[in-house]
């Protein structure tokens, strides 16, 4: 039905426009037909049940309020998925995710950021204005790297060829390791370190500091019951060219204890050695253990062996300290 518009007249009270019962008839009918539609079109614009479009192709659907005045929406639904309400955007769709995006070389903006649960995958944070970030508990699954450094399991090594890596404490703090504490500057030459009982480490002049020579001891067990050459120690022909020995020997079995000394030499061919200044708890008659244990030397396999002979059945304990001096 096409609008009915209500006859006014040409002047007031001229008698000539609709009567009131008339103009009220078509008001019913104007009033009848919008509430009749399922739908209220205007240019551009159509209202239909509880939804509002555009019309026309490509037409944008704005809504704006007036001067200081807003949009107000209690909830607002985006096709389906994204809902958004009050200060709490979520997805409706379950395991979905929410994406937020940035155009071209846009970025997305956050002042303030509360992260409880998820990863931030492959991508960098604070590189262009480093700050300050606390992690509670930092996770990574097999190798983590930081700038330069990688850990793996219990292992943390430098990436870059060649490069050292360095541990420091902050100012007067230093490096601990399982509560040792290492000096926070080095020392001059010829310094080693030592303990002072509470852990911490630090720099000293030894006593004896030896260049061309070294100090070794250790224990060997000559057996009684063979009557075969056994080596007593051994050391390297390119590396050492003599050897002194201070030689403890113990026979348990028959109580009887001997220290002598023994210097070793070669030409790298063979070996040499001499037995002196024994000292031991027999008689003072030459029948000490001394006797039953003949020392010899030679070399076998690129090294310099001292070897003992037993020439009784009981087995002989060696305790020695060995002093090389370099080729």
């Amino acid at each position: 039905m096409a609008q009915e518009i209500i006859n006014i007249g040409i002047q007031a009270d001229d008698g000539t426009g609709d009567t009131i019962r008339g103009a009220g008839v078509k008001i019913n009918n104007n009033f009848t037909e919008v509430y009749a539609r399922p739908n209220l079109t205007l240019p551009g614009l159509e209202f239909s049940g509880n939804v509002v479009k555009a019309t026309r192709s490509n037409d944008d659907l704005v809504l704006g309020a007036s001067g200081t005045g807003t949009v107000t929406a209690p909830e607002i639904t985006i096709d389906s998925t994204v809902n958004i309400s009050d200060n709490d955007i979520k997805v409706n769709t379950s395991n979905a995710d929410l994406v937020v995006t940035a155009n071209g070389t846009g970025s997305v903006a956050i002042s303030k950021l509360d992260l409880d649960d998820g990863t931030v995958d492959a991508t960098t944070i604070g590189s262009s204005t480093a700050s300050t970030g606390a992690f509670t508990t930092v996770t990574a699954t097999g190798s983590s790297s930081i700038d330069g450094i990688t850990i793996t399991d219990n292992t943390i090594s430098t990436t870059a060829t060649n490069s050292d890596l360095e541990l420091t404490g902050l100012g007067t703090g230093t490096v601990s390791f399982s509560g040792i504490k290492f000096p926070t500057s080095d020392a001059i030459g010829n310094r080693v370190l030592q303990t002072n009982g509470n852990g911490q480490l630090s720099f000293f002049r030894p006593d004896i500091l030896l260049e061309l020579a070294e100090f070794t001891d250790g224990t060997a067990t000559i057996s009684g019951s063979s009557s075969s050459v056994q080596a007593i120690d051994s050391f390297a022909v390119s590396m050492f060219r003599s050897a002194k020995y201070h030689l403890q020997i113990s026979d348990s079995t028959d109580n009887r204890f001997r220290l002598i000394e023994a210097n070793v030499t070669h030409d790298g061919t063979n070996a040499y050695v001499s037995v002196f200044g024994g000292v031991d708890n027999g008689a003072g008659d030459g029948s000490s253990i001394y006797d039953t244990l003949d020392i010899s030397a030679d070399i076998n396999g690129g090294n310099v062996r001292l070897l003992g002979q037993v020439n009784n059945d009981n087995n002989q304990v060696i305790k020695f300290v060995r002093r090389p001096i370099k080729v």
